[in-house]
């Protein structure tokens, strides 16, 4: 049943998105992208986030990605194709505002705070806004999600995209449950989980599924053939990575669409 799932994705991914990269110029790759704008917001701690937003004029308005100074190329491209395509994209720069190195250990030092803000200032665009983010910035966004409906139980967002979460508490114990960060399982937020076919991760999706499922959100959750998890941050990408990067616009486009069904059940 996964498999038939599977394929149909991204058959759908492909018809959404075909060659998305056409339009940019091979002789900018590798270079940073500009953003339509870099906007300024202040969280309650007087730190000001810097948010480079890439306009859309449809409906949906997509927060994440990581935005370390021109260095997450696949990342912004995909924001350009997304924002050409009317999905507005919104990429704060949460490690630069904190003065913050970019380790993994960084990111549980980052409030919440400042990105309710930016959700607050993204909400006045009237656009419904979604959540994207991948490997252990996954945590962020979901502890960014509990904090919102905390705060704001009658304005939902639209969902949240994981690619290649990683939200275990340390190494895995053999024969023993995964422990997950503490962020899991405490969001209504429909979720889709995107993983690589070819890593080890792809074994614990049900399991990960399950747990987040407990505070009663709608999990979707697609394997993607042939590609390791963090294929769009890879080095020595194979052909399929490749591919699947270039397409990464239509796939993102295609969870919204999985995403959006989750609020008409």
């Amino acid at each position: 049943m996964l498999h038939n799932i599977l394929k149909l994705s991204l058959v759908l991914l492909l018809q959404l998105s075909p060659f998305v990269y056409a339009n940019l110029s091979i002789a900018d790759e590798g270079k940073a992208i500009e953003a339509d704008e870099v906007k300024t917001i202040e969280a309650d701690d007087e730190t000001e986030i810097d948010v480079r937003v890439f306009e859309g004029d449809g409906d949906k308005l997509l927060l994440g990605f990581a935005c370390d100074q021109g260095s997450s190329i696949a990342e912004e491209r995909t924001a350009q194709s997304l924002a050409m395509d009317g999905i507005e994209v919104w990429m704060p720069d949460m490690l630069s505002a904190y003065m913050l190195p970019k380790l993994r250990s960084s990111l549980k030092q980052i409030p919440t705070n400042g990105l309710v803000k930016i959700i607050e200032e993204a909400r006045k665009t009237g656009k419904k806004i979604y959540l994207v983010a991948s490997g252990p910035d996954t945590e962020l966004i979901l502890r960014l999600a509990h904090e919102w409906e905390k705060k704001h139980k009658n304005s939902p967002l639209g969902g949240a995209v994981l690619m290649f979460p990683r939200l275990n508490k340390g190494m895995p114990e053999p024969g023993k449950p995964p422990q997950y960060e503490d962020a899991v399982g405490k969001t209504k937020l429909p979720i889709m989980i995107l993983e690589g076919e070819r890593t080890p991760n792809r074994m614990g999706i049900r399991h990960l599924s399950k747990q987040l499922r407990k505070g009663g959100s709608t999990v979707y959750a697609k394997l993607i053939p042939d590609v390791r998890g963090y294929f769009f941050k890879r080095k020595d990408p194979n052909v399929p990575e490749d591919l699947v990067t270039s397409q990464m616009p239509g796939l993102i486009k295609a969870s919204l669409y999985f995403l959006g069904r989750a609020h008409s059940k």
